[in-house]
């Protein structure tokens, strides 16, 4: 298969994070918004949509891919844009924003396989 390289450089969204490769092994699959069952902390369902830098932070696509994870064996990647990923509960009504206090930043998510994603 392919091999995905995430590479984020400082940003208010998710900070540093060095370069990390992947191997892929599945065909990625990509959304606007990618609902996920929970996050670690909860057990609500969390939107996740990719992080872009154009105008100071945008909400981009998300993609879900299967990589190899020396830990489990394969792992379920959820990456985003040049700067992440960005989470709100499903339930939230909050706009997309960096200053919004119910939504996190991170440079991607590691899942199990078996999590059942919604993609919209």
């Amino acid at each position: 298969m392919d091999q995905l390289m995430i590479d984020i450089e400082d940003n208010d969204n998710s900070g540093y994070f060095p370069i990390q490769v992947f191997e892929t092994q599945s065909e990625p699959r990509t959304a606007s918004v990618i609902t996920i069952p929970n996050v670690p902390e909860s057990d609500e369902p969390h939107d996740v949509v990719g992080w872009c830098s154009d105008n100071g932070g945008t909400p981009c696509e998300a993609t879900a891919v299967i990589v190899g994870d020396s830990g489990s064996g394969q792992a379920l990647m959820i990456h985003g844009g040049d700067h992440g990923i960005r989470m709100r509960p499903s339930s939230s009504n909050s706009s997309w924003a960096l200053d919004s206090t119910d939504q996190i930043g991170e440079p991607y998510l590691l899942l199990t396989a078996s999590v059942e994603l919604v993609f919209s």
